[in-house]
């Protein structure tokens, strides 16, 4: 865990507007969850859950993820991932179309996310930022816990 948060942390040294990079990439992967909320679901996920649907799924996974690198990290997120459902079903009772709200979403983050770096500022790096996408809240949290004196990983403890 520790790991991949120095190296996801490393690959972004060069950020030169944090105030809209780091926004860009949460509104980016809310977008990402947004797409996949929209996306049709089979009969057999409204019969478990009427709030069952491809976003809430991938929340779930991520969920999964965050507790098997770090229960810490994982407890810290779930506020954020109740916060996302709550949003998109405020959203969907309002009429909006989470489709095209999510597509200018990953549209504006794209942007943002470009715009946010110094040197690395093409289109390489911009992809390597879709591909990490779930490691972004958990570096961000990370961040918030070191800042507020948290200790999130044990010398000791390999597993965390």
């Amino acid at each position: 865990m520790k790991d991949l948060l120095i190296d996801y942390s490393n690959n972004h040294e060069d950020i030169s507007q944090p105030l809209i990079f780091w926004p860009s990439v949460m509104i980016l992967l809310l977008s990402v969850v947004g797409i996949m909320w929209s996306l049709e679901t089979p009969f057999a996920f409204s019969d478990v859950s009427p709030i069952l649907n491809w976003g809430t799924l991938f929340l779930m996974v991520m969920t999964v993820y965050c507790f098997l690198i770090s229960f810490v990290l994982a407890i810290g997120l779930i506020p954020f991932f109740i916060s996302t459902i709550m949003l998109f079903l405020w959203l969907e009772n309002l009429g909006y179309s989470i489709m095209y709200i999510s597509i200018y979403g990953i549209t504006f983050s794209l942007y943002g996310i470009y715009r946010g770096r110094r040197i690395q500022n093409n289109l390489r790096s911009v992809i390597e930022d879709l591909q990490m996408i779930i490691i972004a809240p958990i570096l961000l949290l990370s961040k918030i816990y070191t800042k507020l004196g948290i200790h999130i990983f044990d010398p000791t403890n390999k597993r965390r």
